[in-house]
């Protein structure tokens, strides 16, 4: 056993809020929604990021992400989650091209603008990367590269798990009183599974005599398998041990053996990998899940404060076998599940936010929770450049 890296404080108070913002939510890439929301020209998502409002827009064809503030007044130039109008404000009616430069002023002799004055307007800029259906946004006016935040295999994996996805989604999003950081620790803590979740998520996973998650073959994985485009990889089944702290290991990728038991909407879909879950744990707060290469679940949970997260759900299907419509009453059962398994990690972990606020230290690791203090270690030296609390 060994005592846990972070202390206390990390979870509760104001000064690592306001680090973990500029550090971390402001130099990473984050989730922002999903391609086939942009499909169209004109096309749109708008998020909060960091406590930014983002646009993410088609323009004819290229996806570019913008702070969502007319250079005018600053009102949101899209004011919905997602839809498709053209990038005006409905203040005043300024209009912006895919560069984020004005294009259109209506009633512009009011504001007395010579015409150098109005190329020099610009919306202000973000990066923005598509990796299959999963698009992210970067902050930072020097981002780094993807690949220096994710490895090669996380990103392999998006790309073959997007080419399988329904484009239907159901989304929703709530509230809780506990610390951003509580939950991604709680996604790469799989023993939680069974004592969290004995009834919702656990009975569905195999394990060893240890209580670990079991390993699953590839035989009946159309993805791992050996015509699969993912068959260079050998995931395992748990992660443990303190393993590698740069950037891009603190992320997991795990795939479990979670036994198929045939539903009313297995015949509908085109499963993909039989008899396995495919988790990836994307720091710093995104958790993305294929039960059978059959249904998908993606989590991501946003700082509000120290001791607040805004947790975002989305669920969608595989693609629909030929001939089968849309199913709307399944994705309403398959987030009606999700929610339970969330509603039961967020009850607990607002006790324990509850619980910290007084504690002298976190407590301690045992050897299986080596990615919680290879987070933790990352975690110090990039917010303070030692790894000592």
């Amino acid at each position: 056993m060994r005592k846990a890296v972070l202390p206390p404080a990390c979870y509760t108070e104001q000064s690592w809020f306001d680090l973990e913002q500029e550090k971390i939510f402001g130099q990473l890439w984050l989730f922002a929604g999903f391609a086939h929301q942009l499909t169209e020209d004109n096309s749109f998502i708008t998020r909060r990021l960091n406590g930014v409002p983002v646009l993410v827009q088609n323009f004819k064809g290229e996806i570019k992400a913008f702070r969502n503030a007319c250079a005018h007044r600053g009102m949101p130039i899209q004011t919905e989650p997602f839809g498709t109008r053209k990038a005006i404000c409905p203040y005043h009616g300024w209009g912006y091209d895919g560069q984020g430069a004005l294009r259109g002023v209506p009633n512009g002799t009011l504001y007395e603008m010579c015409q150098a004055e109005k190329d020099a307007i610009r919306l202000q800029a973000f990066a923005v990367q598509t990796v299959g259906i999963f698009v992210f946004v970067n902050l930072s006016a020097q981002p780094i590269d993807l690949s220096a935040q994710y490895t090669v295999a996380a990103l392999e994996i998006l790309e073959v798990m997007s080419r399988s996805a329904a484009p239907q989604v159901s989304y929703t999003h709530f509230e809780k009183n506990f610390n951003w950081k509580l939950n991604f620790e709680n996604v790469i803590d799989p023993n939680h599974v069974q004592f969290i979740h004995p009834a919702s998520f656990a009975p569905l996973i195999e394990y060893e005599p240890s209580g670990a998650f079991a390993a699953r073959g590839i035989e009946d994985s159309r993805w791992f398998g050996p015509e699969g485009d993912l068959n260079h990889l050998d995931l395992p089944a748990v992660v443990s041990g303190l393993g590698d702290t740069d950037l891009p290991h603190i992320s997991q990728i795990t795939r479990s053996s979670m036994p198929h038991q045939p539903r009313w909407f297995s015949p509908l879909i085109d499963r993909a990998d039989t008899g396995a879950i495919v988790n990836l744990r994307l720091f710093p707060n995104l958790n993305i899940g294929s039960l059978q290469g059959e249904t998908f679940f993606v989590q991501q949970f946003s700082p509000v404060s120290p001791d607040r997260t805004e947790v975002h759900s989305w669920v969608f299907t595989a693609q629909l076998a030929d001939g089968v419509a849309f199913q709307p009453q399944l994705l309403w059962g398959m987030h009606h599940a999700e929610m339970s398994v969330l509603q039961e990690d967020a009850f607990l972990l607002t006790q324990l936010q509850e619980a910290l606020k007084s504690a002298d230290s976190v407590g301690l690791f045992g050897a299986q929770e080596g990615p919680l203090a290879a987070m933790g270690l990352w975690y110090l030296n990039h917010l303070t450049g030692t790894t000592e609390q």
